[in-house]
């Protein structure tokens, strides 16, 4: 790197320099969180990928379509500086009437679609940096750039970036990695197998009718929607119900959805509190109050029995009397099992019809919005678990989070269920073993994988097979910022064994996947130590001590961990304790 070009830097009369990678929710959060809680002498440097700043790529208009709805209400989305169901009303009539919104039906309940959510998050970008800058804080965005590596400097980071070809250094105090997703977009070599639906004009541009998706996802179900709205029209009949037409060019119009466990998303309802906020059903003190009397760990156990069981005794007795004598994975069976016993679209019918009740009459299903709650609060105490229990959430857990948080919008529903009665989408349970083959040229792709009942091998072909199983985890292979790992200033995220290996090999740790950090989200190196310059706040690295990101009010909450220790640090102030250590 001897002829890389290092930038001068603008922050010499400043006392302390941070700078944000990426430029979507998670960096708009940090600087929500800066702006309210400011420090003087404080300069952030923002590398942004793209020309814009705030939305990222779930809400960026460059990788999402019109009409691919957010699974997100406005009363849901955490703090900014306007509410987005107040800054949807206050837009001109034109831009109302040029993306067909109605003002008197823009409430807090309203839910947008995601390039119109990321608007709203770049002009909430634009207000934050003006109010970061009349504070005295000194603001840089670099635009359009790629930053290659991270090397650590004394007391700090140095910046490797690609600008118009250029490579240049620049040196901080402190790193945000607030990358966020990242999808790729280069499907060439298998033009008949797309790696990910996104960005979305991909296809929009497909030529085929055959469509084979993996996942069952949210991400399948935009995928699933775009592709009907290309191949056909949803209408109301003279009844009012919606129905899906094909185009007259479209007559073999066809979506199969692959599955491992045959399971579509649940269909949004109300929720007694819409927002998620740590220890909602128990309190800060009561877990450390758990963790000193349990020596010193948090059980996964104490927290089924103690909240989630407590909590539905009161609020849904129902329920209550038919999980009272289970224990945890029983009642992890038990949910599962309900869903599993019908036939997908049955179950979504149902459940649509139980949301449609639950919104209009603002009545909660308790039990999911509990277990959601319990377990974002959890997400955040994982390191304080047995191992066992650790292995417990990320094997019980968090695959049936996985079928309960990421809710449809009633709209997207009601339209995969007309899909489904014009007999152009099927759900194929296919399990854990799948392999895709061909797709290239003018072959078709083939989903191979083993019925789940019979075991025998069945392969299907498709015009275009299309992979929706959302964002891939980043773990130590794939960290982009290769320095900082060969350094061993980043390492895998690990958990103690329990029990001596089978082969006879000793493993004294076992990868849970992502990368390893503290409870304030700097990674710990392999001599086991911090690196407090740096933050990694990325969901896709951290799913393995937290596995439960839940959007945006995950970005929110990391983002203001990091804000928060930077303010301490530069205020001088001692060192927060860690939970266990703040038990005493």
């Amino acid at each position: 790197m001897s002829n890389a070009k290092r930038v001068p830097s603008s922050t010499s009369s400043h006392s302390k320099s941070v700078a944000v990678i990426g430029c979507g929710p998670t960096a708009l959060y940090f600087l929500k969180h800066v702006v309210d809680n400011p420090s003087r002498g404080l300069a952030i440097t923002f590398f942004s990928a793209s020309e814009t700043l705030g939305a990222g790529m779930p809400y960026n208009a460059a990788w999402v379509g019109e009409d691919t709805l957010a699974n997100i209400a406005c009363e849901e989305i955490p703090d900014l500086e306007m509410a987005p169901d107040e800054w949807f009303r206050n837009q001109s009539d034109d831009w109302l009437h040029e993306h067909r919104l109605n003002q008197h039906l823009i409430g807090p309940g309203f839910i947008p679609s995601r390039h119109l959510l990321g608007q709203y998050f770049e002009k909430q970008f634009d207000t934050l940096l003006s109010s970061a800058s009349n504070m005295g804080i000194s603001i840089r965005c670099l635009r359009q750039v790629t930053v290659t590596d991270i090397v650590p400097a004394e007391a700090g980071m140095t910046i490797v970036f690609r600008q118009a070809e250029a490579e240049n250094w620049l040196k901080f105090d402190y790193v945000v990695m607030a990358t966020g997703h990242t999808w790729s977009a280069d499907d060439i070599s298998k033009p008949r197998y797309l790696t990910s639906p996104w960005p979305i004009e991909k296809l929009e541009k497909t030529e085929g009718q055959k469509i084979g998706l993996i996942g069952t996802s949210l991400s399948a179900v935009d995928a699933c929607l775009t592709l009907a709205r290309k191949n056909g029209i949803f209408t109301r009949d003279f009844d009012g119900r919606l129905q899906y037409l094909l185009s007259d060019d479209a007559p073999n119009f066809r979506i199969v959805m692959h599955s491992r466990r045959g399971l579509l998303p649940p269909v949004r309802v109300h929720f007694e509190y819409p927002r998620f906020e740590l220890y909602s059903y128990i309190s800060k003190s009561d877990i450390q109050m758990h963790i000193k009397e349990n020596g010193g760990n948090l059980s996964l156990d104490f927290l089924f029995e103690r909240v989630l069981k407590v909590v539905m005794k009161e609020k849904s007795p129902e329920l209550y009397a038919l999980i009272a004598a289970m224990d945890f994975e029983t009642f992890v069976e038990f949910i599962q099992e309900r869903r599993k016993s019908k036939e997908p679209f049955t179950y979504l019918r149902e459940e649509y019809e139980v949301s449609v009740a639950s919104i209009r009459e603002k009545t909660p299903i308790f039990w999911k919005e509990v277990l959601d709650d319990m377990s974002y609060t959890l997400n955040f105490h994982i390191r304080y678990l047995k191992p066992a229990d650790v292995l417990r959430v990320h094997k019980q857990l968090m695959p049936l989070l996985t079928y309960l948080v990421a809710v449809l919008p009633q709209q997207s529903c009601e339209q995969i269920l007309a899909l489904s009665e014009a007999n152009c989408l099927s759900v194929i349970r296919i399990g854990d073993d799948l392999t895709i083959t061909d797709g290239v040229d003018e072959a078709e792709a083939r989903i191979v994988f083993s019925d789940v009942q019979t075991g025998q091998r069945v392969s299907l072909a498709y015009d275009i097979v299309v992979d929706c199983r959302g964002q891939k985890s980043i773990d130590l292979d794939d960290f982009p910022f290769r320095t900082l790992v060969e350094t061993g200033i980043v390492t895998a995220a690990k958990i103690p064994a329990e029990t001596p290996a089978t082969n006879g090999i000793s493993e004294d740790k076992i990868g849970i996947g992502g990368i390893s950090v503290d409870d304030l989200f700097h990674p710990i190196s392999s001599a086991g130590t911090s690196t407090k310059s740096m933050f990694i706040l990325a969901a896709p690295a951290l799913h393995g001590m937290y596995p439960y990101h839940s959007g945006l009010p995950f970005c929110s909450e990391v983002a203001k961990f990091a804000a928060n220790e930077i303010k301490r640090e530069m205020d001088g102030r001692p060192e927060r304790l860690p939970l266990l250590q703040a038990v005493g």
